[in-house]
């Protein structure tokens, strides 16, 4: 990340970290607000600021919870190596935390003041668009769901907002990572969302439960202890979660237990008869399907070793 921020097209430019204040760090940690405010919270009588407040719409009536965007380097200054692995340590402390405290890099021509204001006006106008309150930059996952669950014309809708941001880095949930979020492509910029997109996005918190889990607990089987998370891990969840539904299940839980077993056996699991024999009772009966699945004593074990040697 550092040679990104620094590299000549960021050098002339603001880069800023976004942290999101509904999470509280430690105080000892040189990134929690007391040490942002040791590092970055000089106290001056005019001029802008490093630390600033973004009041977001749907929390100003408590700035003390509101995001804060830190003014990382101005125009024409180098930006060092500590604080940028400071910064990456931390996001990838906090890859599979429901709400994250790091959201982004901004790199923009924009003085704090205005980008702080932009960043609302950016959120509010989704909001109107979707009719609810929606500031998907403030949570990493969301932007990722967005960026890969996407079509390039709804992909092209959200970054047609991001104009006047040159570079916009979230952290991703795998470790360190940040993901570029800027137009590659050109595509007819639609009036917003497809439909389909926005059908998806009412799936969003299930999805995230569901990633979350499996990457908190997939460690604890063999077959997965020294693979890396899969990279496709969103948009598989996704399609399992999608599958649950056709399928008719309503219960969260029979929804979890589809979607990780899904993530696990793959196939193995989702097309297996005596598996698929058990949905009419738990449409009967919500919130029994794991249990209808044991009872069953389906052996995946076996298969699924052969298909991993």
């Amino acid at each position: 990340m550092l040679r990104e921020l620094n590299k000549r097209a960021s050098f002339n430019k603001y880069r800023y970290l976004l942290v999101d204040n509904k999470i509280v760090l430690n105080s000892v940690s040189p990134l929690s607000r007391r040490g942002l405010q040791s590092l970055y919270g000089e106290d001056k009588s005019f001029g802008e600021k490093k630390l600033t407040t973004v009041l977001r719409t749907d929390l100003d009536y408590d700035p003390s919870v509101c995001p804060t965007l830190v003014t990382l380097a101005e125009p024409y200054q180098f930006l060092e190596q500590a604080i940028i692995d400071k910064i990456t340590m931390q996001a990838s402390v906090e890859c599979f935390w429901s709400t994250r405290y790091i959201c982004a890099f901004i790199v923009t021509d924009l003085k704090p003041s205005i980008l702080a204001k932009q960043i609302i006006n950016i959120g509010n106008h989704i909001a109107k668009t979707l009719r609810r309150h929606y500031y998907p930059f403030f949570e990493p996952f969301r932007m990722q769901f967005l960026q890969e669950l996407g079509s390039n014309q709804d992909n092209a809708w959200l970054k047609a907002q991001f104009s006047q941001i040159e570079n916009y880095y979230y952290p991703s949930i795998h470790n360190s990572e940040f993901i570029p979020y800027i137009s590659d492509h050109e595509s007819t910029i639609e009036q917003g969302w497809s439909t389909e997109y926005c059908e998806r996005l009412k799936k969003l918190r299930v999805i995230r439960t569901l990633v979350n889990a499996w990457a908190n607990n997939r460690t604890q089987f063999e077959e997965q202890k020294n693979v890396p998370l899969e990279k496709q891990v969103i948009i598989q969840a996704t399609q399992l979660i999608e599958q649950a539904d056709k399928l008719g299940l309503t219960d969260a839980a029979d929804i979890l237990f589809w979607g990780l077993n899904g993530l696990r056996y793959q196939h193995l699991f989702t097309t297996h008869p005596q598996v698929l024999k058990q949905i009419p009772k738990a449409q009967l009966a919500p919130g029994t399907f794991s249990k209808h699945v044991i009872d069953a004593k389906i052996n995946l074990e076996s298969q699924i070793h052969l298909l991993t040697e």
